[in-house]
Formats: structure tokens, C-alpha cells, sequence
């Protein structure tokens, strides 16, 4: 399922952003480009930040921005960005791996999560996907993660 959802075409290394409203426009582009969300979905992503703050980040350095599916999504789909540098989603908060979530409805997505969950679950990982400038390197532990969940 992860591995159906982060690709080479969904996964992107970037030196660095401006700040955490363009990490997520660009982390969200290659889901706009292959149609997946409206770019009215990127904007409530953006909103809800605004509104409830940046509840998006769910451990150390990572966030997970959403919005609801009604918001925008067209398929269920899911898009990854490693920063150089990270960018704050609050003054305690950096962030360098950002992953865009969109889900079609409530359960969908789930066993995506779950897989998403026990790759990140492991600090070991992110430091490994942080440290690398390797594309392959990030599919290699979607791959690993995407087995492990089926078996």
C-alpha cells in the first residue's frame, strides 16, 4: 500500500524552503501535478495550520499535513519531501521530512498510515532518511515497510 503511494514521482529532496506554508505547497505538488488533490486542498492544508496550530508534526522533525477529504482530494495519494534544512512549523518545532497525506475518506488510507507509522516509528529510519541525498535509498525503506505490514 505505502509503496503504491510514495514513488520516485512522489518523493522529493530539496536543499531547503522559505518557510512551512511553502514546504507544504511544494511537498503537495507533485499530487497537484499528477491530479490527485486540488490545489484548493494545499490551501486547507495551509488553514488548518493557521487555525489549530501545527498539530501536523507527530514526532521530532516530521510532519504529516492533511485536510479533510472534501477539501480537494480526488484519490487517495500520498507525497514525501526531505529539507536539507529545516523549516519551523512553530518556534519548537522543526521540520525536514514532510509528508502529504490525502485521504478519499475515513479508512482508506489507514493501512498506508499503519506502514507509515512503523517506518517512523524507528528513529534509526528517520535518521537514515534525513542523512540521505539518495532517492532510492527512501524507497528502499517504503519498500522494507510496505512487506513488512502485508506479511
Amino acid at each position: 500500500m505505502l509503496e503504491e503511494l510514495l514513488n520516485m514521482q512522489t518523493i522529493q529532496l530539496q536543499q531547503q524552503v522559505s518557510d512551512w506554508k511553502e514546504a507544504i505547497q511544494v511537498a503537495a505538488k507533485p499530487l497537484v501535478d499528477l491530479g490527485t488533490v486540488e490545489e484548493r486542498y494545499v490551501d486547507a492544508m495551509i488553514e488548518a495550520i493557521e487555525t489549530n496550530g501545527p498539530y501536523v508534526v507527530i514526532t521530532p522533525g516530521v510532519a504529516i499535513p492533511h485536510a479533510r477529504p472534501e477539501q480537494g482530494v480526488r484519490s487517495l495519494s500520498m507525497s514525501l519531501l526531505k529539507l536539507d534544512e529545516a523549516v519551523d512549523f512553530a518556534p519548537d518545532k522543526p521540520v525536514r521530512l514532510i509528508i502529504i497525506l490525502a485521504a478519499v475518506d475515513n479508512d482508506s488510507h489507514l493501512r498506508a498510515l499503519i506502514q507509515l507509522t512503523q517506518l517512523l516509528n524507528e528513529p534509526a529510519n528517520i535518521e537514515e532518511i534525513l542523512s540521505t541525498s539518495d532517492k532510492s535509498v527512501l524507497m528502499e525503506y517504503v519498500h522494507k515497510y510496505s512487506k513488512e505490514e502485508a506479511e
